[in-house]
């Protein structure tokens, strides 16, 4: 019996209409009125402030704010604060766990093996820190950091693949066993295409969970 996995690709989106967005995915997943989906989405400059964070205490450096628009959005995600924005391969899986025979456990690790499987693609050695964090010799290069609310996961996992270094590093808004941060860009001194990173990841995924794939960005978002 097929699993089929919904593709939705919907390209630049501002998060605040984008988490709307994501919480419709949440329910009609919750109803099973569609497939398990992988979202992906380029987000603007933006600080996600999760239900354990406080806003008042984003300390953005001047000379940053000056000159980029940095908004500021709550929402009712588990964690504290983590940033978003260009450069970044972001991805909302939205499944059911429980429709799936998965726990949250056995999730973070098939998650990990795609993305050490996806760096290791492109020559990159990656590891895994505590806390679902992707690691390059030490160094942050993305993270998985999803929940799941009535066995329906939600938030994201991003990939650092063509940012400004300068930039993740000011923000530092993340305490977690990392040493720094780091990108694709950086570990290969080359630009990397994101469109095909994208369908590499998918491919991943796919073996990974046994599913069959199913393009639905042009239906959903004509």
């Amino acid at each position: 019996m097929h699993r089929y996995l919904q593709i939705v690709n919907l390209g630049k989106k501002e998060f605040g209409d984008f988490y709307k967005i994501n919480h419709r995915f949440w329910l009609q997943r919750l109803a099973n009125d569609i497939n398990d989906s992988l979202i992906f989405v380029d987000h603007p400059h933006v600080i996600i402030v999760g239900n354990q964070g406080n806003s008042t205490e984003i300390k953005v450096p001047y000379a940053m704010a000056r000159r980029e628009d940095m908004p500021v959005s709550q929402t009712d995600w588990d964690g504290e604060m983590t940033y978003r924005g260009p450069g970044q391969l972001v991805i909302y899986p939205v499944m059911h766990l429980l429709r799936q025979g998965l726990t949250m456990d056995e999730l973070m690790q098939k998650m990990e093996n795609i993305f050490i499987n996806l760096l290791h693609q492109y020559g990159i050695q990656a590891h895994i820190l505590p806390g679902g964090i992707i690691a390059v010799d030490g160094c942050k290069i993305g993270s998985i950091d999803l929940e799941e609310r009535q066995k329906v996961t939600r938030f994201s996992m991003v990939l650092n693949v063509n940012p400004r270094l300068s930039l993740l590093r000011m923000l530092q808004l993340e305490d977690n066993q990392a040493n720094g941060v780091t990108s694709m860009y950086h570990q290969l001194k080359k630009k990397v295409d994101v469109r095909q990173l994208k369908m590499h990841f998918i491919s991943k995924f796919e073996e990974e969970f046994g599913y069959t794939m199913e393009d639905s960005s042009a239906s959903l978002f004509a």
